[in-house]
């Protein structure tokens, strides 16, 4: 069985909600103002949406998306587009109990747009790596 790609899990979920909702694909490309053929490349994996275009599905989807929908939808373009992973469950797999500062954190983090999301996560894994670098070096030299 092929491995699904990470364009995959975006048009895979995106094909779910659409059937959920009743929505056929061609609703879609026209409320979108885009072609069949681009709506069908995203939800078979092909594609990823333009920021512009995410920006529409959601306004198109937005009154009958749960919030959890619509973070899901978000997460998983996010996903698709770095590789990084801002689901929730990933964030409360540890089995250390969050404290206020980071449950703050993250309710701040839901509120950023999908692009300030990718930001914010790149600072957060470059400092995480340039800490890490750095206890590495103190252990070498204690050695």
């Amino acid at each position: 069985m092929a491995k699904i790609n990470d364009k995959q899990h975006f048009g895979n979920y995106l094909k779910v909600l659409l059937q959920k909702y009743k929505i056929k694909h061609f609703e879609l490309a026209d409320t979108l103002n885009v072609s069949r053929q681009y709506v069908s490349s995203i939800i078979n994996g092909r594609k990823t949406p333009s920021r512009d275009c995410f920006d529409s599905i959601l306004k198109f989807l937005e009154e009958k998306l749960t919030s959890h929908e619509k973070q899901n939808l978000a997460d998983k373009l996010i996903y698709a587009k770095t590789g990084i992973n801002t689901s929730f469950k990933k964030l409360t797999d540890t089995n250390s109990t969050p404290d206020i500062d980071e449950l703050i954190l993250l309710e701040d983090f839901r509120r950023l747009t999908p692009k300030d999301k990718v930001e914010v996560i790149r600072f957060v894994r470059i400092k995480t790596l340039y800490r890490n670098a750095i206890n590495k070096e103190k252990q070498q030299v204690k050695h």
